[in-house]
């Protein structure tokens, strides 16, 4: 099964007018290369105060692994410098699923805007994806192997961190 993460910032309907500040600081990370580090973001690890609390809590309170920005595997975010901590890391950029354009989406409007695909590092390509967020089913993947968002080949069972399913998002 996909990581809410995963779902979080590869389906929904969001549009270009719904870019938000935090969707902002995506896109000038693309441009500089640099992104914003963690004092300025407010990144904090939140404190639980029993085990009782963090089960009943876990599932509504946001966290860094909750965010559409976020890697979790990787435990690090597309917008906020060093690991993160995924349960419990929080900053004042937190964007959940529905909020603001999806990752994808403002990585196309970079890439169109700029004419310069994202490399492979970047892109955090991985060789085998979770059923249902492959390449394939991404609407930014051609036939041909190639994607509109990164440069080079990509197989059918490969993922990216940018992936944006099929019917989802803004109009390509």
């Amino acid at each position: 099964m996909a990581k809410e993460s995963g779902i979080a910032k590869s389906i929904g309907k969001q549009t270009e007018k719904d870019m938000k500040s935090a969707d902002q600081l995506l896109y000038n990370y693309l441009k500089t290369g640099k992104k914003v580090s963690k004092s300025e973001a407010g990144y904090r690890e939140q404190q639980q105060q029993n085990e009782y609390l963090d089960q009943k809590n876990s599932e509504q309170q946001p966290s860094c692994g909750k965010c559409k920005f976020n890697l979790p595997a990787e435990q690090i975010c597309h917008i906020v410098e060093g690991n993160v901590n995924n349960e419990m890391g929080i900053s004042e950029h937190f964007s959940p699923k529905g909020h603001g354009m999806l990752p994808g989406d403002i990585v196309w409007d970079y890439v169109k805007k700029s004419g310069v695909k994202l490399d492979y590092d970047i892109g955090w390509v991985i060789k085998e994806a979770t059923e249902g967020f492959k390449c394939k089913d991404c609407k930014y993947y051609m036939y041909s192997h190639r994607c509109l968002l990164l440069k080079g080949r990509l197989e059918p069972e490969m993922s990216c961190a940018f992936i944006v399913k099929t019917g989802n998002g803004i109009d390509v």
